[in-house]
């Protein structure tokens, strides 16, 4: 305890935010969940929303689930615009905050997912996960049976490689999720030796300022389709209520399946077998084709870029400086890590005020 009171004292010294921490156990999730549900709580406000696309004819489960340290709350402003636009959305807020081993997390989110999957009546959800939520449903999806279960995984502003700083937050606050997290552990190599598989679609959104993952290159998901939004300073945590960020999850949730995905969709198959008298229609298709040939345009390798390049795009360091004297990592509007803050504590990344 003298050592983390130590390099705490002089990381909040040094940085000038020491006097925007409340009282409390810095090292619990808890502590960190209380601090940005206070601070963001009128961002995660749901009001008047803006106009959205058609509904879904057939309302569709997706299941939304959180970070380390994220409450169910944070979810509120997708929640809302899901049901508006037609689908069932259910939030999963993992024990602990997901604080805990992530071996571990994964093993509590399959029998979540299979239990949401068997009373939705569909043959297999959708999921939109954030940070590390999206690090083990992919985990799920791709070494233990997942893709049985999950047609299409969105995950947003998550380290799929991990976080070159979890290993220094981790020996401050020892959360087993951060030795998880740091690059080359033997968690991250579980997630990303395995292929993707093809039977279920794979979307990562990221921003090229977020204050806690960099490199931003950490989101993005080899194979997958990804989707950069570098065009204007994007926080961590605006991708929670952002309406152009949820415009872009919808159209994920929404894009029509692959073949492979098709393929392994028992419903879906089963209409193709029993219309022999559909060969026409099938040859009439090409116009179906056409959004897949379209697609190009923004994709390469997979890779959808918005705006500038991505190293054109605003770092840390250029972001506005508040007037409370703290280096700003960017407006963070809304409730991240935890662990991240620990990182901007350490001197690597501070704590704005707003």
């Amino acid at each position: 305890m003298l050592r983390i009171g130590l390099l705490l004292t002089i990381a909040l010294s040094t940085t000038g935010c020491w006097h925007l921490l409340p009282p409390g156990d810095i090292t619990t999730p808890e502590y960190w969940s209380d601090y940005f549900l206070d601070k963001y709580a009128a961002e995660l406000v749901v009001g008047e929303l803006e106009a959205g696309p058609e509904p879904l004819e057939s309302p569709r489960t997706v299941l939304l689930i959180t970070g380390v340290t994220i409450r169910a709350s944070w979810f509120d402003p997708i929640v809302a615009r899901l049901e508006r636009d037609g689908f069932n959305p259910v939030v999963y807020e993992p024990p602990e905050l997901l604080s805990y081993d992530l071996f571990e997390a994964t093993e509590d989110l399959a029998e979540v997912i299979e239990r949401v999957q068997a009373e939705s009546g569909q043959a297999r959800i959708d999921i939109l996960a954030e940070c590390t939520g999206g690090v083990i449903a992919r985990h799920y999806i791709q070494s233990m049976g997942g893709d049985a279960h999950v047609a299409r995984m969105v995950t947003f502003v998550s380290p799929q490689a991990g976080i070159d700083k979890a290993p220094w937050a981790e020996a401050i606050a020892g959360w087993p999720a951060l030795r998880d997290l740091s690059p080359g552990s033997a968690f991250l190599r579980a997630v990303n030796d395995p292929p993707l598989p093809e039977s279920v679609d794979f979307t990562s959104i990221y921003t090229c300022t977020d204050e806690y993952i960099q490199p931003y290159s950490s989101s993005i998901i080899p194979g997958a389709t990804n989707i950069g939004f570098c065009d204007r300073p994007l926080g961590h945590f605006e991708t929670f209520f952002d309406p152009e960020v949820y415009g872009v999850m919808h159209g994920a949730l929404t894009r029509p399946l692959s073949d492979g995905a098709l393929d392994a969709e028992p419903e879906a198959a089963e209409p193709e077998a029993a219309e022999p008298e559909a060969a026409e229609p099938e040859a009439a298709e090409p116009e179906a084709a056409e959004p897949d040939a379209a697609e190009p345009e923004g994709i390469v390798d997979g890779q959808i870029e918005r705006g500038d390049d991505p190293p054109s795009a605003p770092s840390v360091n250029e972001l506005p400086v508040d007037e409370g004297g703290c280096s700003a990592a960017q407006r963070p509007t809304s409730g991240g890590s935890g662990w991240a803050i620990l990182f901007g504590m350490l001197g690597l990344g501070a704590i704005r005020r707003r």
